[in-house]
This record gives C-alpha cells, structure tokens and sequence, in this order.
C-alpha cells in the first residue's frame, strides 16, 4: 500500500497528487533547478580566473603537502619504519 504523493504549498495547504502528476511535479522542479544552478554557475564564473594561476593546481599541490606532513607523522609515531 502505498501513500498518495503530496505537495504543501507556501501557505500550508495540502494538496494530493496522483502517481503521474507527481512524476510531472519532480521532473519539472528537478530540472528546473539543476539547469539554474548550473547556467548561473557558470555564467558568474565564465572567464573569472582566465589568465590566473590554476586553482586545481593549488589545490592538488596543498593536498601533496598535507599528505607529506601525515606521512611524515606516520613515520614518526612507527619510529621511522
């Protein structure tokens, strides 16, 4: 048994769905908001860093380093083994 599918609105009102307009519902606001996310995103950040240092290479050289420093503590902790 399963229970109908419900939308509340803003103002608290209940609403049941059926199965279909349910699916209907999910896809639009699913999509929706992924597509905003997404074009919004990179249209703020399109061109932003052109010219700049890489932040993936920032990024994956303070993950180098910090994996150094565990390592190096491993060590330590082990008695250099």
């Amino acid at each position: 048994m399963s229970l109908p599918a419900r939308l509340i609105t803003p103002k608290g009102e209940i609403i049941e769905l059926s199965p279909e307009t349910y699916r209907q519902v999910r896809k639009l606001i699913v999509v929706r908001r992924e597509r905003r996310t997404t074009a919004k995103f990179i249209q703020s950040t399109y061109g932003k860093y052109a010219g700049k240092p890489s932040l993936t290479k920032v990024l994956l050289s303070e993950r180098a380093a910090d994996l150094a420093r565990e390592e190096t503590k491993i060590k330590r902790w082990h008695g250099g083994k």
